[in-house]
């Protein structure tokens, strides 16, 4: 089987996953974190860092449309990371951030 007609097969998420990254504030961390995204040739929809005094990088990564399954995947190369201290990841249904808005228009 083509892996075009596999992927076909594959159910789509329209869930956005967000990753949230401690690291050292080393000029090869971000580029190592953003490189396990390529390498699975996903593009991000939104990376953002900081760095914080005291040598910590504090990383954020918002993907569209990743699984549950491939998004625990991609945060277990990044924890296995040397300059990564830390790896949070959460799933944002499709719909909470309308629910979030309109809760805070009633409110």
């Amino acid at each position: 089987m083509s892996t075009a007609v596999a992927a076909q097969r594959e159910p789509v998420s329209l869930n956005t996953v967000h990753f949230t990254v401690s690291a050292a504030a080393d000029p090869a961390a971000l580029s190592r974190v953003v490189e396990f995204f390529a390498l699975n040739d996903i593009l991000p929809e939104v990376v953002r860092a900081r760095r914080f005094e005291g040598g910590l990088l504090a990383i954020d990564v918002k993907v569209r449309g990743l699984d549950d399954r491939r998004a625990g995947v991609i945060a277990e190369k990044i924890r296995a990371s040397v300059l990564v201290f830390s790896v949070g990841v959460e799933t944002i249904a499709v719909g909470a951030d309308l629910a979030d808005r309109r809760l805070r228009l009633l409110g």
